[in-house]
């Protein structure tokens, strides 16, 4: 009987009522933390597709291309790529997230030249100005491209 009278004082003592406070700021900011974690990814995705180009006399020719996609939360911006070796500046192209705007898309063109294997390597950054690199193949088996993309990577430059 005076277990249970002790224990009935304590959980009425003000040191279990700051006891339990301490304990639920404790977990709000374990939360908020786990959420700032959770809505902080940087990742851009690439899809083989086509587009269609007007050449002359009205005649439409469709091409092969890589679609880059930000499939992150944050907004990046590329910098450049580089094709097959070749380096094309991008002058800070925005890119916003998939989820914002879905149709919001950055194209490279394949080749139609019998070149079968590319390799692309995009650069960009957040507004953090945290430096990534997506690594991408892309091989034509059969007429048709296979593009893979790869989990980017955090560059220091």
């Amino acid at each position: 009987m005076i277990f249970w009278n002790l224990i009935i004082k304590f959980l009425s003592s003000q040191l279990f009522a700051n006891l339990l406070l301490l304990m639920t700021v404790i977990t709000a900011f374990a939360l908020g933390y786990r959420q700032i974690f959770l809505n902080d990814v940087v990742e851009i995705y690439a899809s083989p597709s086509s587009k269609e180009v007007l050449i002359e006399n009205d005649k439409k020719i469709v091409t092969p291309i890589i679609q880059l996609q930000n499939t992150g939360t944050r907004i990046v911006y590329l910098d450049k790529y580089v094709f097959n070796g070749v380096t094309y500046l991008t002058q800070g192209q925005i890119l916003p997230p998939t989820n914002l705007q879905s149709g919001a898309l950055y194209w490279v063109d394949l080749p139609r030249n019998g070149i079968s294997h590319v390799s692309l390597d995009v650069y960009y950054h957040d507004i953090d100005l945290r430096h990534w690199k997506t690594e991408i193949t892309a091989d034509l088996v059969d007429g048709t491209w296979k593009v893979s993309s790869f989990p980017r990577k955090e560059q220091s430059y």
